[in-house]
């Protein structure tokens, strides 16, 4: 059961620096008073930790194929460890500032390999099953995140938001050091970039990001979106707003480990056209009612189609992208399929920005149905690259030629 242990130290870190990113926030104001910072000072806090996170992300995927993958993980966790305890205990802003940059450095790293790892661990036949746990994790975070950040400030001061990191690490560490020995990526016979140019050259790793790109920026332009419209248009308060907004969150978190079970047993060729079919369909069914008042449920179960279809295609598209190329090519695809992840979250956003600048004197109701039409056109987008991209696909990835099958860690 080593590689399974590999796939529960992967899946902390990823939760560790998810929910470091909602605890901090909601810690914002009281880290404002304690430094005698404004607001609108505190927004650094968050910056300084997206950019390095974002921008060092492929960088990172370069270089976590040439030493072991028990190196670059503690490394990363560790890395990210210390630049906690140096935010805990900053005796000044600047300090602070510079202890978020360093862990969003080190998060960049543990973003990137989290999921070559996990590959290089576990077996072709279970592969669905341990993406569906991992790619749980972000929506996890996102919901444990507030609260366990409510619950940290309720009873202590603003360094437990960082210290609460420590035992994490500290668990994941101890797993690395138990089950990583001996897991490896392979011979490696090209650079980084070669590494990531090959796989750019292949039609289906091109395709798979595509989807990744239009999917992740539906779901950054919908949680973008929702507060206006909950607020504005349906005129629901902030309790029922803040649930609705996690029904997405929870839904992918629900459905994902078993959408991994269901992908080992019938297929990526299937669960991804059928995700993503059930993503469009609940993007449909809000359209239909996104600019009229309407109650808190009538939008639950819309947003839960979108989460389910969410949850039930992102795991088989992160074992569709990590089986493509060969083994030593893992951390590059690891690297670009994150990367891809976190531009679509900014791009949706951006886009939904972009579209109300044009329609500065339309309603919210009217802005509402532009943005998710969108949303639609981006999640048509991404199911045709879907078709085009599994066509041809045996039932499951383990009957792929063995050349383009990465061999499992044998225990």
């Amino acid at each position: 059961m080593r590689r399974w242990g590999v796939v529960l130290a992967v899946g902390l870190s990823i939760i560790m620096f998810s929910v470091d990113m909602n605890v901090v926030a909601l810690a914002l104001p009281v880290m404002g008073r304690a430094f005698h910072q404004t607001d609108a000072a505190m927004s650094a806090v968050m910056m300084v930790y997206s950019v390095p996170l974002t921008l060092l992300m492929l960088p990172a995927g370069l270089l976590i194929t040439r030493w072991s993958p028990l190196t670059t993980f503690l490394v990363g966790v560790l890395g990210f460890g210390i630049a906690s305890m140096i935010c805990a205990f900053a005796p000044s802003f600047s300090v602070l500032l510079i202890g978020r940059a360093v862990q969003g450095a080190f998060g960049a790293l543990i973003g990137s390999q989290g999921m070559a790892i996990a590959t290089a661990a576990i077996e072709p036949h279970e592969r669905g099953r341990a993406m569906g746990i991992l790619g749980s994790m972000g929506p996890l975070g996102a919901i444990a995140g507030p609260a366990l950040g409510g619950l940290i400030l309720s009873v202590w001061e603003w360094p437990a938001v960082f210290l609460v990191n420590i035992p994490v690490v500290l668990i994941a560490t101890v797993l690395a050091l138990l089950c990583l020995p001996g897991v490896t990526f392979g011979t490696v016979t090209r650079s980084g970039f070669g590494q990531m140019g090959y796989l750019l050259r292949q039609p289906r790793f091109l395709g798979s990001l595509v989807i990744l790109l239009a999917f992740s920026s539906a779901s950054g332009a919908l949680s973008y979106l929702m507060p206006f419209v909950l607020q504005d248009v349906h005129h629901l308060d902030l309790a029922a707003s803040g649930f609705i907004l996690l029904i997405p969150s929870l839904s992918m978190l629900i459905i994902g480990p078993p959408g991994g079970f269901l992908t080992d047993r019938l297929g990526v060729r299937l669960m991804m056209p059928l995700g993503w079919t059930i993503s469009l369909i609940g993007l449909l069914m809000l359209l239909l009612t996104i600019a009229t008042p309407t109650s808190a449920l009538d939008l639950d179960w819309r947003l839960l189609l979108f989460g389910l279809g969410n949850g039930l295609a992102y795991g088989p598209l992160l074992t569709f992208m990590m089986s493509i190329g060969p083994r030593e090519t893992l951390g590059a695809a690891s690297a670009l399929s994150n990367t891809a992840r976190q531009f679509g979250f900014l791009c949706g956003p951006a886009l939904v920005s972009l579209l109300w600048s044009w329609q500065a004197t339309a309603s919210m109701a009217t802005r509402a149905t532009s943005s998710v039409l969108v949303m639609l056109g981006l999640g048509i987008i991404a199911l045709i690259c879907t078709f085009l991209s599994v066509r041809g696909l045996p039932r499951t990835l383990t009957e792929e030629p063995q050349e383009t099958v990465l061999e499992p860690v044998h225990e």
